[in-house]
């Protein structure tokens, strides 16, 4: 927090009976999902999905993308105003529903922070997470997000 800014670990909260991508693999090269690759994929990200009796669809999911819905996308663009997202339409065909979020082409490393990025990837030696900024966490909150979890950064 050397700049003054106060990050905390962004992920999905576990619990409630969420959507599940699947059969993903082949549809979407996740190694372009980067500032520098992003427009080299398709615009619309069509997905297949499998839900369960009650689901919830949360205003985040992390696996295997980052996906937000439109409520939280439209709050992070208050925020970072030139964060590129790409469009993910889910489908159950079981169910026959649909549901639709964003996929936020997110800067990332360490120097993002140092910038002041609201929402940011950092690639750590298990993977990687995302940071979300203080303000932008306390703004989603206040709207009603659903389904984000939020850890300190020790």
């Amino acid at each position: 927090m050397e700049n003054g800014r106060e990050y905390y670990v962004l992920t999905a909260q576990n619990g409630n009976p969420i959507p599940r991508v699947v059969n993903w693999y082949g549809k979407l090269d996740v190694r372009k999902l980067n500032r520098k690759d992003y427009r080299e994929l398709p615009v619309h990200i069509l997905l297949d999905m499998e839900t369960g009796r009650d689901v919830v669809y949360p205003d985040i999911l992390t696996d295997p993308i980052l996906l937000v819905s439109r409520e939280m996308m439209q709050v992070i663009k208050r925020y970072d105003d030139d964060m590129p997202f790409l469009f993910a339409a889910l489908f159950d065909t079981v169910r026959e529903e649909s549901v639709v979020y964003f996929c936020p082409i997110l800067p990332e490393g360490e120097e993002a922070e140092e910038r002041g990025a609201s929402i940011y990837r950092l690639r750590t030696v298990r993977g990687s997470e995302l940071r979300i900024r203080l303000d932008l966490a306390e703004s989603l909150l206040c709207r009603g997000a659903v389904g984000i979890g939020l850890t300190a950064i020790r």
